[in-house]
């Protein structure tokens, strides 16, 4: 057990050398069938590596049905009888152009996360929001509809 332990540590940190490269005699990283262990990588991240994604502004003139969830989305928007199809991600917002009578938007998670992340859907006229929803169950859809 305790050779075990020590042949791991000896394969994690290494003999010392500074070139990052594996010792002669030791494992040069790939991990035999049956062997039991596994790889750990551990790390820091910089900071200026992380992007972070704008924030999407409604027009404050016409009507627009917003949608917003972290992973992959698609569904339907527009007026009745006349509805646009969309599939996209992120934080995005949709014109419904020569709006009037009842606007509609249905959409759903596409992706397959089991995480209680949040889709919603937001329909908005002249720069006010008139009506909203939202989901967090994993393969969530929501139905927004508002009569102008």
């Amino acid at each position: 057990m305790i050779a075990v332990i020590g042949i791991a540590v000896f394969f994690f940190l290494g003999s010392g050398d500074a070139t990052g490269a594996p010792a002669a005699g030791s494992p040069s990283g790939t991990n035999g069938a049956g062997s039991g262990s596994s790889t750990v990588v551990s790390g820091t991240i910089d900071p200026s590596a992380i992007k972070e994604l704008p924030t999407v502004t409604v027009p404050m003139e016409g009507v627009f049905v917003k949608v917003s969830y972290l992973g992959s989305f698609s569904g339907q928007y527009g007026m009745e009888g006349e509805l646009l199809n969309a599939r996209d991600s992120g934080e995005r917002v949709y014109e419904i152009e020569n709006a009037n009578g009842t606007v509609s938007a249905m959409f759903k998670k596409t992706d397959s996360s089991t995480k209680p992340h949040e889709l919603m859907v937001e329909i908005w006229k002249d720069g006010k929001v008139l009506k909203f929803d939202k989901n967090t169950s994993p393969n969530g859809e929501v139905r927004v509809d508002y009569t102008l």
